[in-house]
Parts: C-alpha cells; sequence; structure tokens
C-alpha cells in the first residue's frame, strides 16, 4: 500500500546528508516572551531575570534562557522540515555559539 504525500513536510527518506533548512520567517523574542517563560517554568536564574547580576558578569542585560532559544528554533523546523518524520525527536551535540538577549532576532 503506497500513502500519498499530502501535506507539508519531509519523510524520513526526503532527508539527506548535509541538507540545510532555511526558514523564511525571523522570530523576534520580545520581553514578554521572556517573563512568560520565566513564569511558565519557575526559572528564577540571575543571568536570566536581573540585570544588575548579568551585567556583573560582563552581560550587557539579562540574558534570554538557552532553552528558549531551542525552543523558539525547534517549533521552526517543524512544519517545513520534519512535519511527516520523526528527525526531531533527538538531538546531540547542540551548542550555543553568541549569547541571545530580549530583542534580538531569531533567524533559523
Amino acid at each position: 500500500m503506497t500513502i500519498a504525500k499530502t501535506t507539508g513536510g519531509n519523510f524520513f527518506e526526503d532527508f539527506k546528508v548535509g541538507h540545510v533548512f532555511h526558514h523564511a520567517v525571523p522570530r523576534t523574542i520580545s520581553e514578554g516572551d521572556v517573563a512568560l517563560y520565566i513564569a511558565l517554568t519557575g526559572d528564577r536564574r540571575p543571568l536570566h531575570c536581573a540585570r544588575e547580576f548579568a551585567q556583573s558578569l560582563g552581560f550587557q542585560r539579562e540574558t534570554v534562557h538557552d532553552m528558549l532559544v531551542f525552543h523558539i528554533v525547534f517549533v521552526r523546523a517543524v512544519h517545513g522540515a520534519s512535519l511527516n518524520s520523526p528527525s526531531n525527536l533527538c538531538y546531540s551535540d547542540v551548542r550555543f555559539l553568541n549569547t541571545v538577549y530580549p530583542e534580538d532576532t531569531l533567524r533559523a
């Protein structure tokens, strides 16, 4: 039995090693996003919610939690890259190479 591809997104067999996906719509992280993430997760790390503390460590201001950045990028990958595939079920060797601040725009 053959199943027709009727929705967007790739199936497992569509992926090739080295394929890069660029998502057309960038996403700006607002201060509201950060506040909601802190409220929902209970994150009280001063680096993410205390400007003076973050500045004392050499940052411009409080930073966006790495996992919020990851989740925003992850969600953007689901429709275009893996809606029909289990490709987003495992990540390894994830690295956060730049500090992200509220009002920064992410491109994935």
